[in-house]
Order: C-alpha cells, then structure tokens, then sequence
C-alpha cells in the first residue's frame, strides 16, 4: 500500500539533532495515512517515542483532512492544529503546537510475517520527499527492507547483499532536500 507522513519539528530541527546526537529519550512527530498523496482520507497523528531501548507510539485520529498539493502544506498544519486543540488529550499534545512542517514523504510499501518466529519484514520503494522549506524535492533510488523481531528470536542475514544499517526516512529526507552539507 502507499504510505504518506508529514513530519513536524521545530525551528532548530530538534528532532533530526537528537537523531544525529543518538539520545536515547526522544520523540517524533508526523501525521500518516495510507491511500493516494492527495487523496480525501483520515489522517492520524503519530507521537514516536523513544526510552532507551523500549520504542512505542501514540495515535491521535483526525479524521478526513485533505492535502490539496505540496504547496498547501501550511494549510494543512492549520488544520491539524484546530483539530488537536479540540482533542481530550490537549496537555500530552501541547508540544506539536511549537513545530511546523519540515518534511513530507510518500513510499509504497509491502509487508510481511512469520507468526510462528515474530518477525515481521517490510519493503520500501519509490520513496519521494518534498521539504516545504526549500521546495526541493528527491527520490531515493535504494529499496529500504525493514526487519522487526523479537530480541530472543535469533535472526541470520541469509541474504549476503543485504547491510544492516540505521536509516530514518526523517534523517534521509531532510538532509536530502533541506541540507546540502548532510552526508547519510
């Protein structure tokens, strides 16, 4: 299926530095949907946090907001705010009020599992990002293949090609279209 995110930092790009910097406490905000880019769908806010090494998320429903083009995302955020200052959880979602859109992306993704082991797999391609700051958008020409599992399952790279490696489609993207000097 088609993934979308439009992620929100602040004016220092706090999040991408504590990803940089590696802290171990750190959140990150987007909102997600699945259907076309432009597409009439219900959107859901996503808080990912991390604690150390226990990583979980929080979902906020927003219900069907539109994103008319790359050029509205500002509109966008608006609306995504009016939306969260009406929300029941008001306090736990004050510090989205501080950030602003730094970094749409869109991929198609397919997944995969093996109940029995409690691995699940994913693959990305056609990965597109548009940074609403400079206008710049990019496509990444790698196939990203994600492997979830638990830390007893033992799990062997039995495909040679394959490098394990870190890789934040948030890090990716915005130093791709926001910062010429960023090497990842």
């Amino acid at each position: 299926r088609i993934v979308n995110n439009i992620y929100f930092d602040d004016y220092n790009f706090s999040s991408l530095k504590h990803n940089f910097d590696g802290l171990s406490k750190r959140n990150k905000y987007r909102v997600r949907w699945y259907s076309e880019l432009f597409a009439d769908s219900n959107k859901t806010l996503e808080i990912k946090i991390k604690n150390e090494f226990l990583n979980t998320k929080k979902f906020f429903d927003l219900g069907s907001i539109n994103l008319k083009n790359l050029d509205d995302l500002n509109v966008f955020y608006n609306k995504v705010i009016l939306k969260l200052k009406k929300h029941k959880n008001y306090q736990l979602l004050n510090k989205i009020f501080d950030k602003r859109p730094t970094l749409l992306n869109s991929y198609s993704r397919m997944y995969f599992e093996n109940k029995s082991k409690n691995l699940r797999l994913t693959i990305d391609k056609d990965l597109f990002f548009y940074s609403p700051i400079t206008k710049v958008n990019f496509k990444e020409k790698f196939i990203i293949v994600e492997v979830k599992y638990d830390k007893e399952v033992s799990f062997f790279n039995e495909l040679k090609k394959l490098s394990f490696t870190r890789y934040s489609k948030y890090v990716k993207g915005t130093s791709q279209t926001t910062f010429s000097n960023i090497n990842y």
